[in-house]
């Protein structure tokens, strides 16, 4: 029996939060269904004006589902889903889960033989793959078990006028129309096509999961080494869910809408984006892309009371001019996650959510991995604190360790991260090494994930990010954490972003450079770069300043939007060959 551990974040929650509360232990799937009874007339998707009720969605995964075992898809088979955000895909998913089956999900924008290891490490014999995702599908499938590929496409949902421009904008390798792609591959079939089979199937596609089967597999985000698949169980979808109406019980709640751009192969876009929604009745005003350039656009059609991202989609937001125009009062809550929203960051996007009349006036940083289901903790709109990740969630425990240990530090002290609770995941993909080090039980009893990220807890159990311990920097033997240099450049005015990398160097072993994007109307300059190094020599000991400043319109984003720090540490140290002037 687990041993009872200090929860002082408990004391913030509001008359509102429980402090525990009661999981379904049953499938994804029946979770949507409940739901969809609730609510059958109630809007679920929003696709671009085409709205789908929850009466039509349960009614087109039962289909979905059908056809699958039309297939000879059965509970414990692995089907892949390769595709951004469009109806077609969430059906699938659902329909997956329905049957017993496990949804292996990740990005349309994989390489070729990325998208081979992902088909070939959970053996899949079925896949639902995105139209534009073809041309890198085609020359693997031969090195694969799949016997079977369902194409979808974002135009399939789509309402008249929209189908037809996106049939113009396809790529030239895509102009070929779908039936030609078809004919050409005995092995393929269009979705509409697949959905038909469903009729022939006479016995209802219906197999009894419980809360610790495996649901999704889903792919760390890269920002450091080789992808993992990543097995996650209903439990973890269905503690997300209930998790997050007790987080925000007056904002999760049928009738709200949220907008759906956090793609559904990344863990806060399935988790929360998703399930969390149609767990609670809610609206997806769901877009398969994020365009920047129409930000303004896609937020005065669909007027999202909430707004869930990445801190690169709050850059664009306070960069966009129309959007300065515009009155945001429908915007009830807006959440910061997959990366570390810098202070000055949010402070911007607080101001900026303010003079434009949003409901809410200030952004609410969380916290969250894949390997933790998205969301671990958050700031509540009632306990927020400015610079932490926020406050653990009802029945996750969090606890600050000696890095490599199970020794718990004091409060305050940095050390990594570790999260117990039950949306945690089950276990790597065929890589019980990995599995066995991520995931590890301690004295106490508890199975703890070790999240390889540093940071600390206040004595009122508010969490505190202080960067990655693979990101650590040696200098003549001191150690620098990026994050605390990051953090101390943002604090000049003028700089929006900055991203701190260790490069090699002959004496020092490595040194410290920046990244800095500046603020709309600030151009780079000898007095802005001496006003970053007074402020980093007045914050900062000595060995933690910056050796060199380069400043950069944009920094290189992985598939998900997180910074690619690792892309800026491969090319400064000779990995890649761009060089850049600097200032």
């Amino acid at each position: 029996m687990a041993k009872k551990i200090s929860a002082p974040w408990l004391k913030q929650y509001g008359r509102v939060h429980k402090k525990s509360l009661k999981y379904s232990n049953e499938s994804m799937y029946d979770e949507v269904r409940k739901s969809a009874e609730r609510n059958t007339n109630a809007v679920a998707i929003d696709y671009f004006g085409n709205e789908i009720n929850y009466g039509t969605l349960l009614a087109m995964i039962d289909r979905a589902a059908q056809s699958f075992m039309s297939l000879g898809a059965k509970k414990g088979d692995v089907i892949s889903v390769c595709s951004p955000n469009v109806p077609e895909a969430v059906v699938a998913v659902y329909a997956i889960n329905k049957i017993g089956a496990v949804a292996n999900i990740f990005h349309p924008l994989s390489a070729p033989n990325e998208i081979r290891d992902y088909l070939n490490l959970v053996g899949s014999k079925i896949f639902v793959t995105i139209d534009i995702a073809w041309p890198n599908v085609k020359p693997i499938l031969n090195d694969t078990e799949v016997q079977q590929t369902i194409i979808i496409s974002p135009a399939d949902s789509l309402p008249l006028f929209s189908y037809l421009g996106y049939k113009l904008l396809k790529p030239k390798e895509l102009r070929k129309t779908l039936t030609q792609i078809l004919l050409k591959n005995k092995r393929a079939m269009s979705w509409e096509t697949f959905l038909g089979r469903g009729q022939y199937v006479v016995n209802e596609a219906y197999e009894k999961m419980s809360g610790e089967d495996v649901a999704v597999v889903l792919y760390s985000g890269g920002t450091t080494g080789k992808s993992k698949g990543i097995a996650l169980t209903n439990l973890s979808f269905n503690a997300t869910a209930a998790q997050g109406q007790n987080a925000f019980p007056e904002l999760v709640v049928p009738g709200n809408k949220l907008l759906g751009i956090m793609p559904i192969f990344h863990g806060f876009g399935l988790g929360i984006g998703v399930h969390t929604i149609l767990a609670n009745g809610m609206t997806i005003n769901m877009l398969p892309k994020f365009d920047a350039k129409r930000f303004d656009k896609i937020l005065s059609d669909s007027k999202p009371n909430l707004l869930v991202g990445v801190p690169t989609l709050y850059e664009a937001m306070i960069k966009n001019k129309k959007i300065r125009k515009m009155d945001l009062s429908f915007i009830k809550i807006a959440i910061s996650g997959g990366d570390n929203a810098m202070l000055p960051l949010k402070k911007e996007v607080d101001k900026f959510l303010v003079a434009h009349g949003a409901a809410t006036n200030v952004l609410l940083q969380g916290y969250g991995l894949t390997e933790s289901m998205s969301m671990a903790c958050v700031n509540l709109t009632d306990a927020n604190r400015d610079s932490a990740i926020g406050l653990p969630l009802a029945d996750n425990f969090f606890k600050i360790v000696e890095p490599l240990t199970h020794i718990e530090k004091p409060y305050g002290e940095i050390g990594e991260i570790v999260i117990s609770g039950p949306t945690i995941m089950k276990g790597y993909v065929n890589n019980d090494k990995e599995t066995n080090e991520t995931l590890q039980v301690h004295p106490d009893g508890r199975i703890w994930l070790h999240t390889g990220d540093m940071g600390y807890m206040d004595k009122e159990g508010y969490i505190y990010f202080s960067g990655r311990i693979k990101r650590l920097i040696i200098s003549s033997g001191y150690n620098i954490y990026p994050n605390e240099v990051e953090s101390v450049i943002m604090d000049v005015p003028e700089v929006l972003l900055a991203t701190v990398v260790g490069v090699n160097d002959r004496y020092r072993g490595q040194i410290a450079k920046a990244f800095v994007v500046l603020k709309t109307g600030v151009k780079p300059s000898n007095h802005i770069h001496e006003k970053i190094m007074k402020q980093c020599q007045q914050n900062l000991a000595k060995y933690k300043w910056p050796r060199s400043i380069e400043f950069r319109k944009t920094l290189p984003k992985t598939k998900i939007g997180k910074v690619a720090y690792t892309e800026l540490t491969e090319e400064e140290n000779g990995v890649t060959t761009k060089t850049r002037k600097k200032i």
